[in-house]
């Protein structure tokens, strides 16, 4: 960095260029002036009336031109030699003068030569030029060479040493200027360098920029048709799950069903001899269909739980109770196996707001591993209080568990042997345990070593506290008002529609109403938070809820319509008296008979698998459920054995081979003697809920005094963080 305070002088070649150009400029003007000179001296010169002082007076011009001609002509000299011959030269025409012309005052013109050294050869060139000049004008007129005395010429060589000072002093001055602007230049050309290396990389950017940009246009393609290939993965996917549930679960139901009943009713098979060997293996049979029926519908669990459909019935439980009924459940396995088995439970456990159904199945799956990998010792389930969670453990002493597969245990289709022999089950249980514990907002995981056993553990949130599946409009009601006060009161007349609902609404109390008169007295008893009316769209407008509007206005309860799928709207809008989704069990088939037909009596059932016929058909036999039973496999069967039997009730299926169920009962009712005969519609799960998920689609709120910006802000909020857009 160079200091402008104290410039270091120029370099050599900036020091030649710039005595370079002057010396051109000196030259032109030391020619010119010569030329001049000889003009004035030749034809203006009064002072000289002889011819020999008129010729002398030519002699200095004569001399400086010729000097200077000589130095335009040594170009090839170095630089300091040609400006050394012009320094002569002018100094010998002003000495000629000086010696030749006493008249003039040639010394004080030597001034001009020191300053012209200084600007040409350097700072010190002026002092040397000085010295040597006052050296030359004092021999001069110290020999009597010169025409003036020692005392005149004193001023002429002060005069010398001025300029030599003067000339240093303007000399500095110029190189401190020349030095800044050269700094200024180099600084410049330093930034122009800069400039054109940031110019070069920010093309270089640009190009980098303009790639990417190229690059991420295509990979947002490659992303729309990756996000299009998912959604038509998961609509198969939801389509492989409806047939399963249809096409696999049906002929499951079947052999569950006929198992059980040659496991359980052998009395019913009259004249077959059971031999202890056929009870056993129809009793293998049974355990091996029921495990098939259960691993089929893990997979739909999970397949729900992916499509975030599974419901959840939450209740208040006591986690003890939960325990003890799956150890019952295990019990003959643990004595078969010749294991002990004890409980440890801490003394303030409050009872837990969970599915209890899923939290047995959870401690199955737990427990029969745990059996299933033990060989001695005994197991252990404990349950104990953690700040705001329960946690519940089952250990064993088992084979344990390397640490390569404990990070995978919970993963899908995960055992911990693999091969034929392999003792576990397909390796569904643990994930979708885990999952189910996740959907009650807690955690599961594992601890093991090798030979010594496994704990395998979760945690369930306390009362009080809120899973992390409870929806937002949830939330934030139980924040305002206390769950266990202020009820949600819902309206339909299928009291199926209020147990969904309990099980998707976390915390909340719900309380079904099955008309709108005991809705309206549920408001004045119980003060609810909120009430639900569930209508079908193509249902009565809004203003059906004329009788409430009293209790609404008085109590300002905000009321919600919506159209959940509800089995009362396939009843109300086909006459039907039940539905019963397959599979069916006894006591399912057992219930809807004894409700709509206290007394056995003859019942015609149509189906057109034959199977599924024959099961319902042994049922209804080993229940004794009916005093005749009709068997038609197809609509217009149905149709001949019905005008002809006048049955007491019907079990329909919906989806026949030659005709549409409605189809049948249409062709039932219009007959007189068939129009009170009760029709129960059997059919798949899967067609009722499509059916009736068709019909659904709308959610409107009213309330008594109108609802403020931050209210609708908030439920637009809460809806906007559920409701998503399905574009094709």
């Amino acid at each position: 960095m160079v200091d402008r305070h104290q410039p270091s002088p120029p370099t050599g070649v900036e020091m030649q260029d710039l005595s370079r150009s002057a010396l051109h400029a000196l030259t032109i003007a030391a020619l010119l002036g010569s030329w001049v000179w000889w003009a004035l001296a030749a034809t203006l010169n009064p002072y000289f009336a002889k011819v020999p002082a008129q010729a002398l007076s030519l002699v200095p011009p004569a001399v400086l031109c010729l000097v200077t001609v000589a130095s335009v002509l040594a170009r090839r000299l170095p630089q300091r030699l040609r400006s050394g011959l012009f320094l002569l030269g002018l100094a010998s025409a002003l000495l000629v003068g000086h010696i030749w012309l006493p008249a003039a005052p040639w010394s004080y013109f030597l001034s001009v030569v020191v300053v012209i050294a200084g600007l040409l050869v350097g700072q010190a060139a002026s002092f040397v030029t000085a010295s040597t000049l006052s050296a030359v004008l004092l021999l001069l007129s110290l020999h009597g060479a010169g025409p003036q005395p020692l005392p005149a010429i004193l001023p002429s060589i002060g005069l010398l040493w001025a300029a030599a000072l003067a000339s240093y002093l303007s000399a500095r001055s110029l190189y401190t200027a020349l030095q800044w602007a050269l700094h200024s230049q180099h600084r410049a050309e330093h930034l122009l360098n800069q400039l054109r290396d940031r110019q070069a990389e920010l093309n270089r950017t640009l190009t980098a920029l303009t790639e990417a940009s190229r690059r991420l246009e295509r990979t947002n393609q490659e992303l729309a048709v990756a996000r299009t290939r998912a959604e038509e993965a998961r609509a198969l996917k939801e389509h492989f799950v409806a047939n399963v549930s249809h096409e696999l679960r049906t002929p499951l139901n079947l052999i569950v069903g006929f198992s059980e009943m040659l496991y359980l009713e052998p009395d019913s098979y009259d004249g077959v001899r059971w031999t202890p060997e056929l009870q056993s293996d129809i009793g293998e049979l049974f355990r091996a269909s029921r495990h098939l029926q259960s691993l089929v519908n893990d997979i739909l669990d999970l397949s729900r739980i992916d499509a975030a459909r599974l419901p959840m019935f939450r209740e208040l439980h006591d986690i003890r109770t939960i325990i003890d009924e799956a150890l019952e459940t295990v019990v003959p396995l643990l004595r078969q196996s010749g294991l002990g088995y004890r409980t440890v439970y801490d003394e303030d456990l409050p009872p837990l707001f969970v599915d209890g159904t899923r939290i047995r199945q959870v401690l199955l799956n737990l427990l029969n591993n745990a059996v299933r990998y033990t060989e001695q010792g005994e197991i252990v389930v404990s349950v104990t209080r953690a700040d705001d969670v329960a946690v519940v453990s089952v250990s064993d002493t088992g084979v344990g568990i390397s640490p390569e597969r404990l990070e995978r245990i919970f993963d899908e289709f995960q055992s911990l042997e693999e091969g034929p022999r392999r003792r576990g089950g397909a390796g569904l249980g643990l994930a979708l345990s885990r999952q189910f514990i996740q959907l009650h907002g807690g955690r599961m995981w594992a601890e093991s070593h090798i030979g010594v056993g496994s704990t395998f553990s979760f945690s369930l949130p306390l009362p009080g506290t809120l899973p992390q599946s409870t929806p937002l409009l949830a939330t934030r009601a139980t924040q305002r008002h206390d769950a266990a006060d202020a009820p949600i009161v819902v309206v339909d007349g299928d009291t199926s529609v209020a147990t969904m609902l309990l099980r998707y609404l976390g915390n909340l109390r719900i309380v079904p109403a099955t008309s709108v008169p005991e809705a309206e007295s549920l408001i004045e008893a119980e003060h609810p938070l909120a009430v639900i009316a569930n209508l079908p769209p193509d249902g009565p407008p809004p203003l059906w809820l004329g009788p409430l509007g009293e209790a609404s206005e008085r109590y300002g309860v905000p009321v919600l319509r919506c159209s959940i799928p509800s089995p009362s709207w396939l009843k109300q809008a086909t006459k039907l008296d039940d539905c019963l989704s397959k599979p069916i069990s006894r006591e399912t088939l057992e219930a809807a008979i004894r409700k709509h037909s206290p007394e056995p009596g003859t019942v015609l059932v149509v189906d057109d698998n034959p199977g599924f016929v024959s099961l319902m058909a042994r049922m209804l036999k080993a229940g004794g459920l009916a005093r005749q039973v009709l068997l038609a496999y197809t609509g217009s069967e149905a149709l001949s054995m019905g005008l002809g039997a006048a049955p007491d009730l019907v079990l329909l299926d919906l989806l026949l081979s030659d005709m549409d169920g409605f189809d049948v009962l249409e062709g039932l009712r219009r007959e007189p003697r068939l129009r009170n005969t009760r029709v129960i519609a059997v059919t798949a799960t899967s067609y009722t809920e499509e059916a009736l998920r068709r019909r659904a689609g709308y959610l409107t709120l009213s309330q008594a005094g109108g609802l403020s910006a931050g209210t609708l802000a908030e439920l637009l909020n809460a809806i906007l963080g559920v409701v998503r857009p399905r574009y094709a």
